[in-house]
């Protein structure tokens, strides 16, 4: 089935403004659909929407094992308080890139446009637009019209009328449970605490596959998700224009490694 919006190109950052003008009056003609976009950039338009670790075809007892020789050998490299739940786990897993289920977008189309654009060879990009509240009606069950979004905790004080609690199903330890009443389950999108500086300057925000393998543009009738296509020729133009403009690799990733790059750039370093 078609996704939402046929491909369009983008050539420059005016463009894109303009095609993410005509998205949103689209989607103000579509009653009950929403304005809530998410954005991820891929380097290359091939690639689909799934997460390294079923990219890498593994399996859950993988990703429990994994995760406890994480734990095992992370806390002396933790300041202050460690994670308190599987969720936070996870996230932190995800943060230092361990293969994982879980998807990174954004709220910003910026940002979006930096990963889309980075070097991939002579091969197009790919900016992935989300209406979130649409892809969990595939996998939660979300009404029409509702386009609150879940988050990524386990706090029962934080669940109302459980919105929250439907993400539970896609924890480690409830996939992996002989008789999950779940079964798989489409991806499903949710926010999280963004307890560190590059998720907070990415405006980061998450999806989340369950222990099915298809690609998130394939869940449900597709109306949730469309692309913008970049052209490999224009990728450097467009990434000196958001330098131009404070999106660079020191600003979504600010982390001292960064700072040097940066100042040794400055001045013709590599």
């Amino acid at each position: 089935m078609p996704l939402r919006f046929p491909d369009r190109r983008v050539e420059d950052v005016t463009e894109l403004l303009s095609r993410l003008k005509e998205d949103e009056l689209r989607l103000s003609a579509q009653p009950g659909v929403g304005k809530i976009v998410w954005y991820r950039g891929l380097s290359s338009a091939t690639y689909k929407l799934v997460p390294t670790f079923h990219v890498q075809r593994r399996k859950v007892t993988d990703e429990i094992y994994m995760m406890n020789l994480f734990r095992q050998n992370a806390h002396e490299f933790l300041e202050g308080s460690l994670p308190s739940s599987e969720w936070e786990w996870m996230l932190l897993m995800r943060h230092h890139r361990l293969p994982s289920r879980l998807l990174d977008w954004s709220e910003n189309p910026l940002v979006g446009l930096y990963f889309a654009t980075e070097p991939g060879g002579n091969r197009d990009g790919a900016l992935w637009c989300l209406l979130p509240a649409r892809l969990n009606r595939w996998s939660l069950g979300w009404p029409d019209n509702n386009f609150a979004l879940p988050m990524f905790t386990e706090q029962e004080a934080e669940f109302t009328l459980g919105e929250n609690e439907g993400l539970l199903n896609y924890l480690p330890s409830r996939i992996r449970r002989p008789r999950s009443p779940a079964g798989p389950l489409l991806p499903a999108a949710g926010i999280s605490i963004r307890t560190s500086r590059r998720i907070q300057a990415q405006l980061g925000v998450f999806t989340i596959h369950h222990a099915d393998r298809t690609p998130l543009e394939d869940a449900g009738d597709q109306s949730h998700v469309w692309r913008l296509t970049i052209p490999a020729g224009k990728k450097a133009a467009i990434q000196a224009q958001l330098s131009q403009i404070g999106i660079t690799r020191l600003t979504l990733f600010p982390e001292l490694d960064n700072v040097a790059k940066e100042a040794a750039s400055a001045v013709g370093g590599a």
